[in-house]
């Protein structure tokens, strides 16, 4: 986990040794579902809550989470989806990939 994650329009998330280290996003509680998806609760300066969903290579993201709507990111990867950008019809490039340790 640890190491940048960025998305298609360059917004970079940060994890060290011991979790989230990105500027303005405190995290509050982690969770996982029954899919091995985790859950981590994140309150930032712009929104109050943000959930970020940490998803493993080779685990779609549940539709569930989606409205119904299929899993458009590349699931031969580990990524991390924000609820932010859940409903934004563009989630393929709001993705965060991992991209450097």
């Amino acid at each position: 986990m640890a190491g940048n994650w960025q998305n298609a329009s360059g917004d970079i998330l940060t994890f060290n040794d011991t979790g989230l280290a990105t500027e303005g996003m405190t995290p509050n509680m982690l969770d996982i579902d029954q899919n091995g998806i985790l859950l981590l609760d994140v309150q930032t300066g712009t929104r109050s809550n943000v959930t970020l969903y940490i998803v493993p290579a080779g685990t779609s993201f549940s539709s569930d989470y989606l409205n119904g709507q299929a899993d458009n990111t590349d699931v031969s990867k580990d990524r991390v989806i924000s609820s932010a950008d859940i409903n934004s019809g563009d989630l393929a490039n709001k993705a965060y990939y991992h991209v450097s340790k």
